[in-house]
């Protein structure tokens, strides 16, 4: 517990010395951001594994 304090006020303590807290504050909701479309993105084409035996085996099984 007191590790993790001590571990925020110095992440705190380097933000206030940065002198810009805004810009920092708003990369890492942009970084946040990023990173919820990027895991977004990956989660479109999943699916479960009752969809998937459904889903017919072969697409091109209809073609000559």
């Amino acid at each position: 517990m007191l590790k993790a304090i001590s571990s925020m006020a110095l992440v705190v303590g380097s933000m206030v010395l940065s002198g810009c807290n805004g810009a920092m504050v708003g990369n890492v909701i942009v970084l946040g951001v990023t990173f919820g479309i990027f895991f977004g993105t990956l989660r479109l084409g999943r699916s479960t594994e009752a969809t998937r035996s459904e889903a017919p085996t072969s697409s091109t099984a209809g073609r000559s």
